[in-house]
């Protein structure tokens, strides 16, 4: 499962957090404008999202695969989108089911002040590090129009590519938290082109980060659980009071939070009394 040619690459060195602050820079500035230029063409893989499905908001189908996350915070668990993001699912199914994700950790809670944008997870290491057991593997990026970074959402994290290369997705993952400034999207939301309005009010209700969208491959949406969900992402981080600024700050987790068994299930075997897609939490 691991790549030897991938020894010396900013994915394989040092602290993970470093890589993982720059990758998400959107998330440190949500700039609305920047997620109306993905709706208006200033994106070269924009999307129509008039026409969107929107899969996430709508109970699947008992047989749709689910991952259950059992952590020292508590469990939760989501729906993994087979049909939006093919080659990624099986990817991170076939981890799931070698054990990869057991005795990992979240490494990451990418916050602006006290706001929490989500957390990043996977990592053979409480703070990020590599090791030898690092799973350094990468697919092809997947955009599916169906998808939004919702909160809750799990998206891959993204190795970027070079002038001559595509970003790929690799094995450490977000559980994407909410920084949705909803006066922002009302600026914007008269503005409807390709579905932009539709995706402004359900980030509206349901939270999100707008500027992941056609950054990472989307892949699964968490419907139970959400308390755990709450509690890793309030989890004080190690330089909790140093300036959002300052280059050299810290995201770990000042508290160890450790997977303890991530398995896979289906839908209808992890059926809830109603399938629920929290709303946004105002803070």
């Amino acid at each position: 499962m691991k790549n030897p040619n991938l020894r010396g690459d900013p994915y394989r060195q040092k602290k993970m957090q470093t890589y993982f602050k720059f990758s998400m820079i959107g998330f440190v500035a949500v700039l609305v404008v920047a997620f109306f230029a993905l709706f208006s063409g200033g994106n070269k893989t924009n999307i129509d999202y008039s026409k969107s499905e929107f899969v996430q908001y709508t109970a699947p189908a008992d047989n749709t695969p689910v991952v259950v996350f059992e952590t020292t915070a508590g469990t939760f668990k989501a729906v993994l989108y087979e049909d939006e993001a093919p080659e990624y699912v099986k990817y991170f199914k076939d981890l799931v089911a070698e054990g990869y994700f057991n005795d990992t950790y979240v490494c990451t809670i990418l916050k602006t002040g006290k706001q929490s944008g989500g957390f990043l997870a996977g990592s053979k290491t409480p703070d990020g590090k590599t090791t030898d057991d690092t799973n350094t593997d990468m697919v092809n990026v997947e955009i599916s129009g169906n998808l939004l970074p919702t909160r809750g959402a799990l998206a891959s994290l993204v190795k970027q590519g070079g002038r001559f290369s595509k970003a790929k997705a690799g094995s450490i993952f977000t559980v994407i938290d909410d920084v949705v400034d909803v006066e922002e999207l009302h600026s914007l939301d008269n503005q409807d082109v390709n579905g932009f309005k539709r995706v402004c009010d359900l980030f509206e209700e349901h939270g999100g980060v707008p500027n992941y969208l056609q950054i990472y491959t989307l892949f699964g949406q968490v419907y139970d659980g959400w308390d755990t969900i709450e509690k890793i992402n309030s989890t004080r981080i190690v330089d909790e009071d140093v300036p959002d600024d300052n280059e050299d700050k810290s995201f770990v987790p000042a508290e160890e939070i450790k997977f303890t068994k991530v398995y896979l299930s289906t839908y209808g075997e992890q059926k809830p009394e109603k399938y629920e897609i929290n709303r946004r939490i105002i803070k």
